[in-house]
């Protein structure tokens, strides 16, 4: 049995948390009253406090994904039905022939090209960047006409209309910042954005398509060589 746990999984209880991922983390039964529990997200996967990559789990662990949600396990997918293995099988099923073991072969290791992931995260980046150089614009800007009106106001009891111009021009100068905050990025956009970047900040096998655990390109190339799920090589061309 596996079960996929976020947003979009196919756990017993839903997920609402903005932070938790679409598909968050994989759970995997063992059949022996123990899972298997994989981190699927770059917000990571914490188990009793502890932030894993994969690890062997019980049914009254705690799991904590994104920044605030936190649940047991048995919580998020239920009670399982218990599995009885018939004893037969375990102890029939023995190899017709013995002493002829075939040799193991090692699998082949296969090779990806992850360069395109430079321009996932220089996308992703840039934008985060922007959004905040044009927050910081907003709040300076609002800061400093807030300033400047109550210090024009005052001047009306002196100067007269010239008072009255320089508050005016504070008044226009709010209306424009306002207006300004109203073109900022809504917490919406940002979750669609995150989510977009989330899917393609993946490993590039198509057999695994697992959530990188670096947190941006420079991190990857410098220590991630290859992939912690499917051992894959990680080159750049």
């Amino acid at each position: 049995m596996e079960i996929i746990i976020g947003r979009q999984g196919t756990q017993k209880t839903p997920i609402t948390d903005p932070t938790v991922s679409r598909k968050h983390c994989k759970v995997t039964d063992n059949g022996d009253g123990t899972y298997i529990i994989e981190n699927l997200s770059p917000s990571g996967t914490k188990v009793d406090g502890v932030e894993i990559v994969r690890a062997t789990v019980k049914p009254n662990s705690r799991i904590q994904l994104g920044q605030s949600f936190s649940a047991t396990l048995v919580e998020l997918i239920g009670v399982p039905q218990a599995v009885s293995k018939p004893q037969a099988q375990s102890t029939s099923a023995k190899p017709a022939t013995q002493g002829t073991a075939s040799p193991k072969t090692q699998p082949e290791v296969k090779t990806f090209n992850i360069s395109h992931l430079r321009r996932v995260w220089d996308d992703y980046n840039n934008a985060n960047i922007e959004m905040a150089d044009s927050q910081r614009k907003t709040n300076l800007i609002r800061t400093g006409l807030g300033i400047f009106t109550m210090c024009a106001m005052p001047t009306i009891f002196f100067f007269g209309p010239v008072g009255y111009a320089l508050t005016g021009i504070g008044v226009l100068g709010n209306i424009y910042s306002f207006a300004g905050m109203r073109n900022a990025e809504t917490a919406e956009e940002r979750q669609r954005r995150q989510d977009a970047f989330d899917d393609a900040w993946v490993c590039p096998n198509p057999e695994c398509g697992h959530s990188l655990l670096a947190k941006n390109y420079k991190m990857l190339v410098r220590n991630h060589q290859s992939c912690p799920y499917c051992k894959c090589k990680y080159v750049e061309k």
